[in-house]
């Protein structure tokens, strides 16, 4: 199913019998700009999509038995669409994300056309530990780094990992955001890496199957260039110099961020900070 509806994207993608992989986006010049996905599991669906894409939302809810929502983490295109459910489905959300559901961040121009600018959802319910979806039962995972919030869902007979944003987009990581700790996201992958998965769920690129080299690799880039950037701090280079010497160029859209996310806030990651979960 492809349902498009003012320059937004919705894309119903079965994936097994239990997994649905539910993808939206704006659209640009007849294309996605960036899908995310959430995943409906039987009857319950992980995550709930840019707020851009609510009336598509709104239409696959009634098109299929969705008892409960449990979100990954606060952002906006993850929470963009509980709005729909609130007050017909519980909404489970750990602590930090039902506060950021209540009063979400105000979005800039650029990322309310990318994604949306979500309405305040007051009807949540606490995450809990674990949960189950008729006889699949998930473990509730931290997964910081990305966030220091954010939680990944396990099922460890099916060996299904659900794991947010835990790991970068592209394999080449040069940018972040002020509240993203890079190190500690290494930590996470190296987390996820030692526990028995067949196959990982992605909130960008979808299902992974065998998905260790994936992770292995952005791993192993990450720690590449962070020992490079220490070398050239010590060496008493700045961070813009190390930005230039290293080639860390700058996507097309990262002024229109404005602020939001700079290669130099992945500099001072690498370089100051550390693991702390």
């Amino acid at each position: 199913m492809v349902c498009n509806e003012q320059n937004t994207m919705i894309e119903i993608v079965p994936f097994n019998e239990d997994i649905t992989c539910v993808k939206t986006a704006t659209e640009q010049d007849g294309a996605a700009i960036m899908f995310v996905y959430a995943y409906l599991v039987r009857d319950a669906l992980f995550d709930t999509g840019c707020a851009n894409a609510i009336g598509g939302i709104r239409e696959f809810a009634r098109g299929n038995k969705i008892n409960q929502v449990y979100i990954t983490h606060s952002h906006e295109d993850h929470v963009g669409c509980c709005k729909v459910f609130e007050g017909n489905v519980a909404i489970y959300a750990n602590e930090s994300v039902q506060k950021a559901l209540r009063n979400p961040v105000q979005r800039t121009e650029f990322f309310r056309f990318v994604w949306g600018q979500p309405e305040p959802v007051w009807d949540s319910t606490l995450l809990p530990d674990r949960f189950s979806i008729g006889d699949l039962n998930f473990e509730v995972v931290p997964v910081p780094g990305h966030t220091m919030e954010m939680v990944g869902f396990y099922e460890p007979a099916k060996k299904w990992f659900f794991a947010a944003d835990a790991l970068p987009l592209p394999s080449k990581k040069r940018i972040a955001m002020p509240d993203e700790n890079v190190p500690q996201m290494v930590a996470t992958m190296e987390k996820i890496l030692a526990m028995d998965i067949e196959i990982l769920f992605d909130c960008h690129k979808g299902p992974i199957e065998s998905p260790r080299e994936h992770i292995q690799t952005r791993i192993d880039y990450i720690k590449e260039v962070q020992q490079e950037a220490r070398e050239l701090h010590e060496s008493g280079k700045t961070v813009a110099e190390i930005q230039e010497i290293l080639r860390l160029e700058a996507p097309w859209y990262m002024e229109m961020t404005e602020g939001r996310f700079g290669i130099d806030i992945f500099i001072k990651s690498i370089l100051f900070d550390k693991p702390v979960l």
